[in-house]
């Protein structure tokens, strides 16, 4: 009797592992969500295209401020010495005076040059006599040819000698070579000064010069009587100068042009010497231009995204200068291409991108 329970319950099982069975085989119901499909071993699923703005370049006229760095010179400067190696006896200029051109700074001691001189004119007055009666009796045949050119010879070797002398006591006289400040003395009065000595330097800071260095890439554009920017320190406002001239070959190290521009310095608040933060406007027809936000910085330069055929290509470039919130691009890109100027942070190089309505022109 007790085999008949057995046997129903395991009819039973059976019948509900059939009815799992069945309804696994089954299509889902309606309204149900249809399941995922399988995705092939070994392949990754596209990622969803970013949405990106982008701006078209074209060539434009811009006006560029290209920086350079540079250092203000006198416009005359000099170090004194002397021509001869004499005493110094008399100091005319004192240290910071202005000085006008020709005007004594030093003198020095010449006594055995007058000495000279006094005995010299003694020997010009007979030589010249001598000359004169010679030429006298070769008029009545008295002399000879011979006789008269030797006293004429002598007459003129001495006046030779006579003005060398002449020219060493105005080297003994040290003059002011053009207007102008003096500045530190290194000497005093009774040293024995050369050539090599030091006396004193002088300058002239009416006005300066200003040299600077500009790269190759502008050395074509640069003209005389352009008008540049500068700053100095412990000047607040920015200063103006003129291109006065520059170098008409480049810099074999540097493969740069150096440029020389004036600066008016009337109120002598500007010193030779001091370092200057120059900016030059200079004008390019077909520059190419993009945001500055474009730009995303590496280890290796800079880069941009530039859209092409749904993709974003991942460009470097080389930059120029800055012109507010654009950024000159010398290399790398062309006239028509796309940059990308949005969702950067999320762009990756080889990604789809749904280009959105280009922005306005830099």
């Amino acid at each position: 009797m007790r085999r008949v329970p057995l046997i129903a319950s395991l009819a039973l099982a059976g019948v509900l592992l059939a009815a799992f069975a069945a309804s696994r085989g089954r299509a889902p119901a309606a309204g149900a969500a249809p399941r995922a499909e399988a995705v092939a071993p070994g392949k990754r699923a596209a990622p969803p295209a970013l949405s990106v703005e982008v701006v078209v370049l074209e060539p434009r006229a811009v006006e560029i401020a290209v920086p350079a760095t540079g250092t203000l010179r006198a416009r005359e400067s000099v170090e004194i010495v002397s021509e001869l190696s004499r005493r110094l006896v008399k100091v005319r200029a004192e240290e910071g005076t202005r000085v006008k051109k020709g005007e004594v700074l030093f003198e020095l001691d010449v006594a055995d040059v007058r000495a000279e001189l006094e005995r010299l004119d003694v020997q010009i007055a007979l030589a010249r006599t001598t000359a004169e009666r010679q030429h006298k009796l070769l008029a009545e045949g008295l002399s000879t040819e011979a006789e008269r050119d030797a006293a004429q010879g002598r007459l003129d070797e001495l006046l030779a000698a006579r003005g060398v002398l002449n020219v060493t006591l105005s080297k003994s006289v040290i003059r002011a070579p053009f207007a102008g400040t003096v500045g530190l003395r290194h000497v005093s009065e009774g040293a024995w000064v050369s050539p090599s000595t030091k006396l004193a330097t002088l300058h002239d800071t009416s006005s300066l010069k200003l040299d600077f260095t500009l790269p190759e890439r502008y050395a074509g554009q640069v003209q005389q009587g352009q008008r540049f920017r500068f700053t100095v320190e412990g000047v607040g406002a920015p200063l103006s100068g003129m291109v006065q001239a520059f170098e008409p070959a480049l810099d074999e190290r540097s493969r740069s042009v150096i440029v020389r521009g004036v600066v008016e310095n009337t109120d002598a608040r500007l010193m030779p010497g001091t370092f200057a933060r120059v900016e030059l406007p200079l004008k390019s027809e077909d520059a190419l231009v993009v945001p500055a936000i474009a730009l995303i910085p590496g280890a290796d330069g800079q880069r941009v995204f530039v859209e092409r055929d749904g993709v974003a290509k991942a460009v470097p470039v080389e930059i120029g200068v800055r012109s507010g919130n654009d950024v000159q691009i010398l290399q790398g890109l062309a006239p028509g291409d796309r940059v990308i100027v949005s969702n950067l942070p999320r762009l990756r190089d080889g990604q789809p991108v749904r280009v959105e309505a280009p922005r306005a022109k830099p």
